[in-house]
């Protein structure tokens, strides 16, 4: 099957790789991004994904499938620099490759932090379920049918909970998600504080003047999923402007980003 990677035109300048974020979602990645962004870094989020369209959600997800679902061969580092060319740091999504980055960007420095099991679990929950719920309810479950980056942003999540919880679902598959969480060498803990003091001078920079970013708190993440979702039935509501389906989207669309 031709991989939408190979399909892509090979950029004309690959950034160097400086940092690598090893963590898992749910362990202060999205405040990171922020801060790495704040310090002229070009850091690359699974918000930046996200935000960045269909192409990249579709990467992710094909890179994704064909590793954990054995559905294609699976990315090497041409494939990584393919994908990833415009930036220097790429945060969170290195969990679900940890072998191929540290294999492929060795001159990277690498950051590790933990989070307490339990936090971490509670945080997961949150956002399988709230992201869940959204894909599965209307107006999204109708809208997936006309809009094909809502559609991907379902499909890739599928895909995360099913590597996350080995196909078994958030209840059944709870166990072995701690289980991959544990098995990692941890060397940073979220609880004990973690901002500008730890990693300014890992990286070796000022620490600035401005607050450390504390971005992605459950709140925080429903809001900048509401923008996302809203942005998109409003999209929506446009491409189908005269059919009987652009009053409930826009609807939708209103009442979704009123309840954020």
């Amino acid at each position: 099957m031709s991989r939408l990677i190979d399909r892509l035109p090979q950029p004309d300048k690959i950034l160097d790789k400086k940092l690598i974020v090893l963590s898992k979602s749910r362990t202060g990645t999205f405040s990171m991004y922020q801060c790495f962004q704040m310090l002229g870094y070009k850091p690359y989020h699974m918000y930046e994904c996200v935000m960045n369209g269909y192409t990249h959600m579709s990467l992710l997800n094909e890179a994704l499938r064909n590793k954990y679902l054995g559905e294609g061969k699976p990315y090497d580092k041409a494939d990584f620099d393919k994908w990833l060319a415009n930036y220097d740091t790429v945060v969170e999504i290195p969990s679900y490759f940890v072998e191929e980055f540290i294999e492929y960007y060795p001159d990277a420095m690498f950051i590790l932090t933990e989070r307490d099991l339990g936090a971490w679990d509670k945080s997961l929950g949150h956002l399988v379920t709230t992201v869940t719920k959204a894909c599965h309810s209307f107006p999204l479950n109708v809208v997936y049918r006309l809009d094909n980056q809502i559609a991907m942003f379902t499909d890739l999540n599928e895909t995360f909970w099913q590597v996350i919880f080995h196909g078994r679902g958030l209840r059944a598959g709870m166990s072995l998600a701690q289980a991959d969480y544990v098995k990692e060498l941890l060397d940073v803990k979220l609880e004990d504080g973690f901002g500008w003091e730890e990693i300014c001078p890992f990286l070796g920079v000022p620490i600035p003047k401005e607050r450390y970013p504390r971005g992605n708190a459950p709140a925080e993440f429903d809001k900048l999923l509401g923008g996302f979702i809203g942005g998109r039935l409003a999209a929506t509501a446009y491409k189908v402007v005269g059919s009987v389906v652009v009053s409930a989207i826009a609807i939708g669309a209103w009442y979704y980003t009123k309840q954020r």
